[in-house]
């Protein structure tokens, strides 16, 4: 039987969160199940034009993009559940282990010309563990000022400081940003 997740998420911008956990899985999965069916299906065309041996020597090598398929669809098909709710958890029912929140943006713009954009946001924790979730700007932005209010000792933004702190100590992180 399935576990069903406890967490509640009262207002809408939170279920922002929740959002972006689908929206990682599914393209977890979906990338994993296109890696897989890639291998297969360049394996059996391979097998109809080649020798045996050239088979195998090309195959050796779809072998490996077909564990990098199979390790997408085991993080997106198995690890959903278990990062939900410990994120869920985390937000609504253990806040005070959030020490440091913060998101980056990385563009690339080859000669001035926005190609990608990719933002992740990045709650870092007390124990020093921190989950990555990967989100439209947009999203983040509306979601930052709920984390504001739902982890008021937390530290929000990035600086070299604050993650030198961190990585001595991530209490001296919290406790530095408070004294001053």
């Amino acid at each position: 039987m399935k576990q069903q997740s406890t967490a509640v998420l009262p207002d809408t911008e939170m279920q922002l969160l929740k959002l972006a956990l689908v929206r990682d899985r599914n393209l977890k999965v979906c990338v994993g199940l296109l890696l897989v069916l890639l291998c297969i299906g360049t394996i059996v065309l391979l097998a109809r034009q080649f020798t045996p041996k050239t088979v195998y020597a090309l195959s050796f090598l779809l072998v490996f993009v077909g564990f990098a398929g199979v390790y997408f669809l085991i993080q997106g098909l198995l690890r959903y559940d278990t990062q939900s709710n410990f994120l869920l958890q985390l937000i609504n029912y253990n806040p005070q282990l959030v020490v440091w929140v913060y998101y980056r943006k990385i563009e690339s713009a080859p000669f001035g010309i926005r190609m990608m954009q990719f933002t992740t946001l990045f709650i870092f924790l007390s124990n020093r563990e921190f989950v990555a979730l990967p989100m439209p700007e947009s999203e983040i932005l509306a979601l930052l000022p709920k984390l504001r209010k739902r982890l008021p000792h937390a530290i929000f933004g990035y600086s070299k400081q604050r993650a030198q702190l961190y990585e001595v100590s991530p209490d001296l992180l919290v406790n530095s940003e408070k004294q001053v």
